[in-house]
């Protein structure tokens, strides 16, 4: 994790750098009669478009569960003994690096992946990236002109902007304990401000959160439909909410975290060589255009477009330093702390 300052000045570059050089993923295999059971971290229905595409070209039959990436990470460790499923889909890498530190992981070198630059994969070969997104402030534009614009205040772009009183009970966000976009977002403020300077931020923000959510859509979604003015939550999942009409605007504020989403293959699962192709499959082009398609995700792959209204990450004041390792390392103490918070 020692290259994450070059992942950033290198995204822009990546279609014209890469190329297709790197040897071609071998044809899919014949998985008829076999079955996958997969733990997704993102939408039902982005998961389940995958999931039936991968069963159209290998015939192998598939179930799945859609649940946040902190229960998912919660679920693999109490099945330790006896895991129930193969792969797990989706959800930022420090949950898959916690996990494969657990000795939970199967490592596996795909194929499919050779085009994907090493930053975005674990080092050891335990997961691989096939997205990246910066955590972001999404508003309510309607419910901002409404009540907020003749107030002479401006649009929150930063995180100390959400402070301001008039803020309170507006703000709607992730629960770290259960979502793994939860966990991002504080990951990132301590990494950012320091641990002292960054628990006493959240400290505060506590004061001004409506509700935390389970899941790391929900607040997108909520303040899309207008119940809150701020989301605090990736902005893939932002400008979701917002192509489907929504009137949310977003800003990534400086210093912002980031994930690397990734998949993985548990060990000892029932099926791990049907849960080896499903990995390989996610790490090609077809399903990173399936995938950025339906979710405004940026590939990390050069060869699948950015999608419309998105911004390459070099061109966002994010944390340029963020240390997925770290965040791993920390989870449960922070975690621990953030339930004192709260």
């Amino acid at each position: 994790m020692k290259l994450i300052r070059n992942i950033v000045s290198g995204i822009a570059a990546l279609p014209f750098v890469l190329g297709l050089s790197a040897a071609k993923a071998e044809e899919a295999p014949n998985l008829s009669g076999k079955k996958l059971v997969v733990y997704v971290a993102f939408h039902e229905n982005e998961g389940k478009a995958l999931l039936e595409a991968f069963k159209k070209k290998t015939g192998a039959d598939f179930s799945f569960l859609r649940i946040s990436a902190g229960e998912i990470v919660a679920r693999v460790q109490a099945e330790k003994a006896s895991p129930k499923a193969d792969v797990i889909l989706g959800g930022a890498a420090e949950n898959h690096e916690f996990l494969k530190e657990a000795g939970l992981l199967e490592q596996y070198d795909s194929k499919a992946g050779a085009d994907i630059p090493a930053y975005y994969k674990d080092k050891d070969h335990y997961w691989a990236g096939f997205y990246v997104g910066p955590m972001a402030i999404g508003i309510n534009k309607q419910y901002w002109d409404k009540n907020f614009a003749s107030k002479g205040l401006k649009m929150p772009e930063t995180f100390e902007d959400l402070l301001n009183p008039a803020f309170k009970g507006e703000i709607v966000m992730p629960d770290a304990v259960t979502s793994g976009t939860g966990y991002t977002m504080i990951a990132s403020i301590i990494q950012s401000m320091g641990e002292e300077m960054g628990m006493n931020y959240l400290k505060q923000l506590r004061g001004q959160i409506a509700q935390y959510t389970s899941s790391g859509f929900k607040p997108a979604q909520m303040v899309g439909s207008g119940e809150y003015l701020i989301a605090l939550n990736f902005i893939h999942d932002q400008l979701l909410v917002a192509e489907r009409g929504m009137p949310v605007v977003s800003f990534v504020p400086k210093g912002a975290g980031w994930e690397i989403g990734a998949v993985s293959v548990i060990k000892g699962g029932p099926n791990t060589d049907v849960g080896k192709a499903f990995a390989d499959f996610m790490l090609t082009k077809e399903a990173g255009e399936i995938h950025s398609k339906m979710t405004q995700r940026l590939s990390t792959r050069s060869d699948v477009p950015t999608p419309a209204g998105a911004k390459p990450l070099d061109q966002m004041e994010i944390n340029k330093d963020f240390s997925f390792a770290k965040a791993s390392e920390q989870r449960k103490e922070l975690v621990e702390k953030w339930k004192v918070l709260n």
